[in-house]
């Protein structure tokens, strides 16, 4: 035991010292016996560290080095997607919000983290957060406020369909049909083939008022 605490120790200090004259360490040479389990939980912790003082592409290196020694880390995992998805590495945080949901189903943030990596690289990260800050305005029965978020996600992304059709149901819920008719129109020449688009189209141009 004492001899494990003295391995992990050593551990520490090389990384320190390589990082303190510059260099990224290399982490294959180790001639010290640690476990591999052990050594994966320094690693993460380096990392975890560093991310701490805002060193993320640094943590990344020794988030991947600690799930690649153990690779069912789900705490290491974690860490390394939530730093690609801070850094904007959508495809890298995609493939580590997945390994996360493999090892731990029931994981329903890591499932939400997922899902919104996918739209963010789909259909752009600030269209995307002003398009979910719409939706929950609108559960909130705040339409005017929802309108003004779908708009902007509108702004972020020209071809956003589903900021059409919600931009649309929004106007249409505060009485604006004009608006609703614009919207549903720009979603239904996106998606033509959507029976429920169609519906709240016609539904809109309906309470237009008649020409005299």
């Amino acid at each position: 035991m004492r001899y494990a605490f003295l391995a992990l120790s050593l551990v520490f200090l090389w990384v320190s010292f390589a990082w303190a004259d510059g260099e990224v360490p290399s982490f294959a040479p180790y001639s010290i016996d640690v476990p591999e389990e052990g050594y994966a939980q320094v690693m993460f912790d380096q990392g975890y560290n560093l991310y701490q003082v805002g060193r993320k592409e640094e943590a990344i290196q020794f988030f991947i080095e600690a799930v690649t020694t153990k690779p069912d880390f789900v705490k290491a995992w974690i860490w390394l997607a939530r730093t690609y998805q801070e850094e904007d590495m959508y495809d890298e945080a995609i493939w580590a919000w997945e390994k996360v949901v493999q090892l731990d189903p029931g994981n329903e943030q890591a499932k939400y983290f997922l899902k919104k990596v996918r739209n963010w690289k789909q259909y752009g990260k600030e269209a995307w957060e002003n398009y979910e800050r719409g939706i929950v305005a609108l559960e909130r029965g705040e339409p005017y406020d929802a309108i003004e978020y779908f708009k902007k996600a509108i702004e972020a992304n020209k071809t956003f369909d589903k900021a059409y059709y919600w931009l649309g149901i929004a106007s249409f819920r505060t009485g604006d049909y004009h608006n609703a008719v614009w919207a549903l129109e720009k979603y239904t020449a996106l998606r033509p083939d959507d029976a429920t688009g169609q519906y709240w189209l016609k539904e809109a141009r309906s309470r237009l008022p008649k020409a005299k």
